[in-house]
């Protein structure tokens, strides 16, 4: 069977699912290009605050921090657009938008503030050489990530991002007071977005978020909800502007070198849980993570860091917040990557339309947020919930959300660590998949591939091979509908095998388990059972002794994806296989 975690076509979805206007590989008309940009690359935008604030941290110039968002923009557009590459090593073939990553943060400033912007260059360039690294090795390390794993990471993801939504939604000022009136403003502008996109057409779904920005941004000025100097620094912004890469260098301090590669390490998490919700709602019939995709993706993600480095600027990563609108805007297609990556480019040398993006009101911030948040994190509960969980499997779940939720409701837990630990510690999302992964690899141990049961004809039959199968999915893993199938074929198997009595003795049934099969093997002495493609005829039916056994055998190919049969050991052998 082919590896899908090498696939030939990055992005070759077979089942397009029906809530998607336009699917990952569809062309987008211009028509419906231009909004579907314009509102991604307005919520992209939120986060360029931070190269402003690791400006600020150092004193710098405003002419500094106008230039180092521009060159961050440029960073940003390039990543954006190898991200959604679909052929070659480089990009995951999905719409999964390059943003100023907040895990670099922290790290951003105590490196200008130790060394300066070449430092910052210095130390950047490593993170993403190092996240190159991981893409390359990725595939090897896919034991890490079963599907259950993944769905965490997109569940720890949305989290933190309510983190930002609801203190923007209700206007919480620095004092932890909120505003009223900002939150009558949230509430009209997600109103605006709700009825748009709920009861209006397609082309209103398409224009409703861009809808809600324009009367949140109408609303927030009309009411006074934008500060007066940060409306003066937009009006003395020039049209347009030059970016100079005159404050790059390059530096490197050892000292600093744990903190950067945990902040990439959180971040290559991130986009891995990204990218799992990419895939997933991309594809109707999805099934388990596309490592290959993955590994492209963080290579992709790692040159773009790199070259955030070179111009400058802060690292960056993978969108959650920009998968979240496409999925709310059912407009995942890859050349509204492009577009949007064409954008970023060329905004930057429009510092005066940047500057719009900055100035963005907090009712705006906390409706887009939020209505990612609506659309994201029903999928990541069905990839949590979409293979068998026994009390192993509950217990890294349970466990791994409650320490990652744990991080950002008692802050104290990851102040507790070392400063230089404390970029891993206070990060829910790096908590809560360390601990996931270390419990996954710990539970492992004691789980056979391969179980075995005895079966011969009583009472209870159908009892005991039902719940033998479902242990064994448990432990494994495995989707529900396909241990289901398998039960079905074995009862059926085992009703044939008595009925025809091609069975003298009792059955062995060997089940067993590897990432895209699950083998049910069937041992007995007795008469082997036929599996014809061709169902029998009447004729073959009144007149041939043997017809009963291959129309028995015909109706268990309904079951199973494969079916062989021969002798072992002197024995009969029947093989079930079942695409997992």
């Amino acid at each position: 069977m082919p590896d899908s975690s090498r696939p030939s076509n990055k992005t070759a979805i077979t089942h397009k699912p029906a809530t998607l206007i336009y699917g990952v590989n569809d062309p987008v008309p211009p028509s419906s290009l231009l909004p579907l940009v314009v509102q991604q690359v307005i919520m992209l935008s939120v986060d360029l605050i931070f190269p402003v604030l690791v400006v600020a941290a150092i004193g710098g110039p405003i002419e500094l921090a106008r230039n180092v968002v521009s060159l961050m923009m440029i960073a940003m557009g390039i990543g954006t657009i190898l991200q959604a590459l679909g052929k070659g090593p480089v990009g995951s073939g999905y719409f999964c938008a390059q943003e100023t990553g907040s895990a670099y943060f922290p790290i951003s400033i105590m490196a200008v503030q130790t060394g300066g912007f070449p430092l910052l260059c210095g130390m950047t360039v490593i993170m993403g050489l190092f996240q190159v690294g991981v893409s390359r090795i990725i595939r090897r390390i896919r034991i890490l990530f079963p599907v259950e794993i993944t769905g965490l990471i997109v569940t720890l993801l949305i989290f933190t991002i309510i983190n930002y939504a609801i203190p923007n939604f209700i206007g919480l000022d620095s004092s932890g007071q909120s505003r009223p009136i900002i939150f009558l403003v949230s509430v009209l502008t997600l109103a605006v977005i709700i009825v748009m996109h709920v009861w209006g057409s397609q082309r209103m779904r398409e224009y409703s978020i861009i809808a809600g920005i324009l009367f949140g941004y109408a609303a927030s000025y009309v009411l006074d909800l934008i500060p007066a100097d940060q409306i003066a620094k937009f009006i003395q912004t020039p049209w347009i502007a030059l970016p100079n890469l005159d404050h790059v260098g390059f530096a490197v301090d050892l000292t600093l070198l744990p903190p950067f590669l945990i902040a990439a390490f959180c971040a290559s998490i991130k986009t891995v849980g990204n990218l799992t919700t990419c895939q997933k709602v991309n594809d109707e019939g999805w099934k388990r993570l596309d490592v290959g995709s993955v590994g492209s993706g963080l290579l992709a993600e790692g040159i773009g860091t790199m070259i955030s480095g070179v111009m400058g600027t802060m690292g960056q990563t993978t969108s959650s917040g920009s998968v979240g609108l496409s999925v709310a805007t059912g407009s995942t297609s890859r050349k509204i990557a492009f577009g949007v990556g064409v954008s970023f480019i060329l905004l930057a040398f429009f510092p005066k339309i940047a500057a719009l993006f900055a100035i963005m009101p907090q009712p705006v911030i906390g409706v887009i947020l939020l209505v990612q948040i609506a659309f994201v994190m029903p999928t990541a509960m069905q990839i949590c919930s979409s293979r068998m969980l026994d009390a192993r499997r509950m217990f890294v779940l349970g466990l791994s959300m409650t320490f990652g939720f744990g991080v950002a409701v008692v802050p104290a837990f990851g102040a507790a660590f070392p400063l230089w630990l404390q970029p891993l510690t206070r990060n829910a999302l790096a908590v809560g998949t360390l601990l996931a992964i270390s419990l996954h690899l710990l539970f492992r141990i004691g789980i056979a591939s391969h179980q075995t049961i005895i079966l011969s004809p009583s009472p209870d039959l159908s009892d005991k091979i039902d719940l033998f199968l479902k242990r064994c999915g448990g432990a494994w893993g495995a989707r529900p509908e396909v241990v289901s199938r398998a039960t079905s074929a074995v009862l059926e198997f085992m009703e044939s095998l008595t009925t025809l009595e091609l069975s003298r003795e009792s059955v062995t049934l060997d089940a067993s388990f590897e990432e895209f099969n699950l083998n049910i093997d069937m041992y007995y002495d007795g008469d082997l059972m036929e599996f014809p493609q061709i169902r029998p005829t009447e004729e073959e039916l009144l007149m041939d002794d043997r017809a009963f056994i291959r129309l028995s055998g015909y109706l268990l190919t309904r079951y199973a994806d494969r079916i062989s049969s021969g002798r072992k050991d002197g024995r009969c052998h029947v093989r079930f296989n079942f695409e997992h």
